[in-house]
Order: C-alpha cells, then sequence, then structure tokens
C-alpha cells in the first residue's frame, strides 16, 4: 500500500487495483482520534480516461463540496463523511474483481457513481449482492432511462429522459406553426421518442403536420444536406435530439446557411451547459431548448450559495453532473437521518420515498423507479452581459408532477 500526500488530499492506492485510489477531505480524517461516531464511508465509483475529465471530475467536486459543509455544519461532535474513490471502466471483469474487492475491504456504507449506460446494470447488481444503496449520475443521462431490470438498492439521481422530452413536445405544441420536422441520432430511446413525439404533438394539437424525420447512424462531416432537407419540406419548427457534440458541429454550420432566421429550432440539448460553454461567441440566438440546472436564473438562496462556491473555488460554473454529486451527498444524509441507523436495507427503503431541499428546488424520488422528479425548463436562447457564453431565456418550467409515468 502507497500513501501519498498533497495539499487537502491523502492518497491511498492499492498496487494491485488498476487506477483505483482513496481519496480524503483532511478536515475529517488527520486526527482520526478525534473524529465522532458515526462516522459514514462513501466510495465514489469513478470512470477512467477522458470520461474522468469530462465527467467524474466535476461530480466528485460537487460531491467534495457537500461533504465539507456537511461535516463543518456537523461539528467533530458529530456525523463525519468519508469519501473513497474507486476508478474503473467496470466493463472488463478484472474491474467489477476490483470493485468487489473494494467493497470487501473498504465497507462503505454507501456508494455514489458517475456511470456510463453500459455498466449500470453490473455494477448495480454487484453493489445489492453487497447490501450496499447506490446513488447514480449516467453519463448519458439522456439516453438513460430506467429499463425495470434495476435492483432496488439503485437510485437515479438524475432527470429521467422523458422529462425533457415531454417538456420539449408541450413547449413547441405552443407555438402558432404547424410543420413539424423531426431529427435524432439513432438509437432506440430515440425511436421511442419519435414515436411519442408524432403521438403526443397530434393529441396535443390536432392540426399539426408531420414533413419529415431523420434517423442519423454513423459520424456526419457535414449537416447540410440535412438543414436542406428541412428547409425543403417547407417544414416551421424542426425539433431534434442531436447531443453535445453534434449539435455544435450543426450550430456551426447552420449559421453561416442562415437555416436559423428561416425556421423555428428546438434542440433538446442547446441549454446543456456543455453546449452553451462549447459554442461560446458561435451560438445561434433564438434556437429553443431544455435545461435541468439553468442556474443563472434561479434565484434561490441555495441556488446562488452552491453555484458562488462552486464557482469561486473551481473557477468554472457547476453543470448537471457536479450539482447530481452535491445533491446525493445531501441525500444520503437525510436518509440517515430519518432511518437513525446505517442498516442497508432500512436505508434504501427511506431512500425510496425521499424528499430533499436542492438547489433546483424540493426533489422527491420516485418509488416506481427508484428516480429522483426533477423540474425542467424550457427557454430561448440568448447572450447576457454576465456570462461568457450563451444562456436560456424566457423560461417556462415543468414541474416533475408532469412527468409521472
Amino acid at each position: 500500500m502507497i500513501t501519498l500526500r498533497m495539499d487537502n488530499y491523502r492518497f491511498s492506492i492499492d498496487r494491485r487495483l488498476f487506477a483505483a485510489g482513496v481519496f480524503f477531505l483532511s478536515s475529517f480524517f488527520l486526527f482520526s482520534s478525534a473524529l465522532a461516531e458515526p462516522r459514514i464511508k462513501i466510495g465514489l465509483l469513478m470512470p477512467k480516461g477522458e470520461l474522468m475529465t469530462a465527467y467524474g471530475l466535476p461530480y466528485l467536486r460537487g460531491a467534495e463540496q457537500a461533504v465539507a459543509e456537511v461535516n463543518s455544519k456537523e461539528g467533530r461532535q458529530g456525523t463525519q463523511l468519508l469519501l473513497l474513490l474507486q476508478e474503473g471502466s467496470y466493463m472488463a471483469e478484472k474491474d467489477l474483481n476490483s470493485l468487489r474487492d473494494f467493497l470487501v475491504e473498504e465497507r462503505p456504507h454507501f456508494l455514489m457513481a458517475v456511470l456510463p449506460k453500459r455498466t449500470i446494470l453490473a455494477v448495480s447488481r454487484l453493489a445489492r449482492l453487497h447490501h450496499v444503496p447506490l446513488l447514480l449520475f449516467p453519463i448519458e443521462f439522456m439516453e438513460a432511462p430506467s429499463t425495470g431490470d434495476e435492483p432496488s438498492n439503485l437510485f437515479w439521481i438524475s432527470p429521467a429522459p422523458e422529462a425533457f422530452q415531454r417538456a420539449a413536445v408541450r413547449t413547441v405544441a405552443q407555438f402558432p406553426q404547424k410543420r413539424y420536422f423531426f431529427i435524432a441520432r439513432d438509437s432506440q430511446v430515440a425511436r421511442s421518442w419519435g414515436k411519442y413525439f408524432w403521438e403526443e404533438i397530434k393529441r396535443l394539437k390536432p392540426d399539426a403536420q408531420g414533413v419529415g424525420e431523420f434517423f442519423i447512424s454513423g459520424k456526419v462531416e457535414d449537416y447540410l444536406p440535412f438543414m436542406q432537407a428541412v428547409l425543403s419540406a417547407n417544414a416551421e419548427i424542426c425539433l431534434s435530439h442531436l447531443g453535445v457534440n453534434d449539435w455544435v458541429l450543426f450550430a456551426k454550420r447552420a449559421n453561416k446557411l442562415g437555416y436559423f432566421r428561416k425556421i423555428t429550432h428546438f434542440e433538446l440539448e442547446s441549454g446543456n451547459l456543455a453546449s452553451l460553454q462549447a459554442l461560446k461567441k458561435d451560438n445561434p440566438e433564438g434556437v429553443w431548448g431544455t435545461s435541468a440546472f439553468p442556474f443563472w436564473a434561479l434565484g434561490w438562496k441555495e441556488t446562488k450559495a452552491f453555484v458562488n462556491k462552486f464557482q469561486s473555488k473551481h473557477n468554472i460554473y457547476p453543470g448537471l453532473d457536479s450539482l447530481s454529486g452535491y445533491i446525493s451527498v445531501y441525500a444520503i444524509i437525510a436518509a440517515w437521518k430519518k432511518v437513525g441507523s446505517l442498516d442497508a436495507e432500512k436505508i434504501i427503503n427511506a431512500l425510496q420515498e425521499l424528499s430533499i431541499p436542492t438547489p433546483v428546488g424540493s426533489l422527491s424520488i420516485r418509488k416506481t423507479d427508484n428516480r429522483a422528479l426533477w423540474p425542467i425548463w424550457c427557454g430561448i436562447t440568448k447572450f447576457s452581459s454576465e456570462y461568457p457564453f450563451a444562456i436560456l431565456g424566457d423560461l417556462k418550467a415543468f414541474g416533475p408532477d408532469s412527468f409521472a409515468p
């Protein structure tokens, strides 16, 4: 076992584990004899490589902020949280074996994770075997619906994909135009989404006309032919779900074409912080989109405190991943206090009907699929002097009760 010291962290690295480490906040472990019981151990399961940089680190920073706040409030005589970090791809058997060893050796009371959707079932089932509640943020949160196969210990601390989809349909149904085009990257979720869109838009707006759709597979070098097809169909509204990377390519090409002056466009992820920051000043104004965390427009003190503290420390704005890490820690504390013990089954039962205050309002966990009921906002892109990127303005909020199954 190697032990390294750096600033406010101690890293313990087992030579048998590939790229695995244990991260501790020094404020609550340096003098272990001074810590009062109970000490709650939270294992953080993180991805490797680029995924770690893009999603893992923001998630970890959100969790760290919550842990620091909890430990500061509780004081040396109250609950103390201990964060343990475990990295892995969780696709190969060796990574699952490493996770199994981690669960046996460290015996965490809870697991938090930011994972690709293809690893969710394997990890959650392994955690279930060890009677550990797992609070999850799926990396592809727009493509990760509940399947019904997940074990009871898995809790989704992220918006459901259908929440974005339903908010988008209800928004575009209110537009005066009638001719609709639908574009999405091809996947099982996208096909289901497209089917729902056409059925729902006709229900909400009987005179709506569908003039075309594309389900795009493979790499697209130039989106110009798709834009020309949309315009040639005399579409008045185009609803798309291209994802962050493809939306950036689409938007830059569409700007050169003058596409956005000819049509009302709604892209599901145009309000995603990653999209807004990637496009910066190239972001087209007047594009509709969704957001699960429009912090720039939320005036609650909890929102301002979270964002200001995060931005001040890391010099970046928190996204949905950071917020999920932050909320997950507070959900753990709320469930533990509700139960009054660390009994895993009692904690799982408590989490299934938990409601907690968060920077996006009060969130409740839906017992039917252990999903956090999350509000969604729809708005239109515009620039503000307060931010170096575009934001969504003219927001319309859709409460989480709108998305019950």
